[in-house]
């Protein structure tokens, strides 16, 4: 039976405490996150949805439109997106495990042990922790996801088509592919409406939902070709495209993530089942939106941020397919009884512990498939850490650009993020997220990882005149081309460069001992 009123705090809050000790082990922002800060900073200091505020025309260099008027907003209330966005994706990520949890329960019926446990599993699942904060509007899409799917098929007898709907809507307006898995839910929708003798209700709500995810999608995509003049967001047109490479990237990107997460690879193999009628609507949806995902990955080349990002939206349906295997295991036969409390129990320590990079899978079987091409291969808890340390080290060096350079300078950059949120600078893109003219001009690489295919150096903008080639950070001692070339003074870049020295303050958040080295070009 499912949990009681007087049981459902006891359900709910295992879960609840191992998210939130698990987010705050796994916090981090990530650079991506401080394009959308400073769209919405821009937004609320009344210019536009614009990166570059002189550039050239608006370039829609997020994908995240909601997100970032969402943040416009708390920026104009006094609030800083850096404090806000965090909070924000935590609070969703805190609404989606108590959703989920509801739902496995409801849908299995598990009673309170079966719905505590799915409850730990969902929650303790590492993605889910990882992406509570980032920056970025991955928990909270994935809430609105789940949310339509609860609305639109979690009540067999009582779909909700309008509410559905609406969540549907605001996932489209949070990422720009969301549509994709709404349709994977209405396709879902459609197959359970032939396999139950055709319900009007549900057919109806299927029409609703589709209805107003269609009237946002086509609204917003008036509105994005009337400001930007493109029906696509820019970061469609660098980071998609298809080719065989692309394809098996994808493939090497999907496998990774299952291997880094026994748990949920090794719910998908004990789904490889039977299912029982009375659970179709768990199973098949949670099994077409989990197919759907891996192929929809598969096919894009995968992406560049840790613990599988993209596949963010299938994760809460894996915990709905380990509470439908709680359901069949538990009403089978004593040996399997005896058995299966062994097995939740292993899925949640290796949850736990992929949370601390201890992984059940040894390293060289999931380094055999490194999608990050460009890089050495490192696990994904490596990656955020890397991730997390790169964007404190960008966002000290765009506070002191901010303090030595002035208002309407431009600088060629490829970590456009907390770089151009703290230093106002208007920005030369190398990977053409906010400066489309690379789209037409660089040529994709072979190897190169997610997302990062397009890219062009320094000297493709020198025609343009910028007012900097790019800076860095290094110690006072350093050699002058440190990080840069090994003879700078005989390297041909150095004749149209002067490099400029300034001193980190404490105000720049550096420690003592380093400099920022700014790459003026020659006039």
């Amino acid at each position: 039976m499912p949990p009681t009123s007087s049981t459902r705090a006891l359900v709910y809050l295992p879960a609840l405490v191992i998210f939130l000790l698990l987010a705050w082990k796994l916090e981090f922002l990530c650079d991506d996150a401080f394009i959308s800060f400073r769209y919405a900073k821009n937004f609320a200091a009344g210019e536009g949805l614009r990166y570059n505020l002189t550039l050239g025309p608006p370039v829609e260099g997020y994908s995240n439109f909601l997100w970032v008027v969402g943040l416009a907003l708390a920026n104009k209330l006094g609030f800083s997106s850096t404090a806000v966005a965090p909070l924000a994706s935590a609070l969703a990520g805190a609404l989606l495990v108590w959703l989920v949890t509801r739902r496995a329960a409801l849908l299995a019926g598990i009673g309170t042990l079966g719905a505590v446990t799915s409850g730990l599993f969902f929650a303790s699942l590492p993605p889910v922790c990882l992406w509570a904060t980032g920056g970025l509007a991955t928990l909270p899409t994935a809430l609105c996801i789940f949310a339509c799917y609860d609305r639109l098929l979690g009540e067999e007898n009582n779909p909700r088509g309008l509410q559905a709907g609406v969540w549907a809507g605001l996932a489209a307006l949070l990422r720009a592919d969301a549509a994709v898995w709404i349709a994977m839910l209405l396709v879902a929708g459609g197959l359970l409406w032939l396999l139950s003798n055709r319900p009007r209700n549900l057919c109806r709500a299927l029409w609703q939902t589709a209805l107003v995810l269609a009237v946002v999608v086509v609204l917003h995509i008036a509105w994005r070709q009337s400001y930007y003049g493109d029906w696509l967001p820019n970061t469609a047109r660098v980071k998609a495209g298809f080719s065989l490479h692309r394809l098996f990237r994808g493939f090497d990107y999907i496998v990774a993530f299952l291997l880094g997460l026994p748990a949920i690879l090794g719910v998908l193999l004990f789904s490889l089942r039977r299912w029982p009628r009375r659970l179709a609507n768990l199973w098949l949806p949670s099994a077409l939106v989990i197919v759907g995902s891996l192929a929809y990955a598969c096919w894009v080349g995968g992406d560049f941020m840790p613990m599988g990002r993209f596949l963010m939206p299938a994760v809460p349906f894996s915990a709905l397919l380990f509470a439908g295997l709680w359901a069949q295991f538990s009403e089978s036969g004593k040996s399997t009884k005896f058995l299966w409390p062994a097995i939740p129990l292993l899925a949640l320590a290796s949850n736990i512990g992929a949370a601390f990079d201890y992984n059940l899978l040894p390293d060289s079987w999931r380094s055999r498939f490194h999608f990050r091409q460009d890089r050495q291969w490192e696990s994904e808890l490596s990656m955020r850490a890397g991730m997390a340390q790169r964007a404190q080290e960008w966002s000290i060096e765009g506070r002191a650009l901010a303090r030595v350079t002035s208002p309407g300078e431009t600088m060629s950059a490829g970590a456009i993020g907390a770089l151009g949120y703290y230093s106002h600078l208007e920005i030369y893109d190398h990977y053409g997220l906010v400066t489309p003219m690379v789209i037409a001009a660089a040529i994709p690489r072979e190897s190169a990882s997610p997302g990062h295919d397009l890219r062009v150096d320094t000297t493709f903008f020198t025609p343009l005149k910028p007012t900097y080639a790019g800076s860095l950070l290094a110690p006072m001692d350093a050699p002058t081309g440190y990080d840069l070339f090994a003879n700078w003074d005989q390297h041909p870049f150095s004749r149209i460069v002067t490099m400029e020295h300034y001193p980190l303050l404490p105000s720049d958040g550096g420690q003592p001992g380093w400099e920022l080295r700014l790459l003026r070009y020659r006039r």
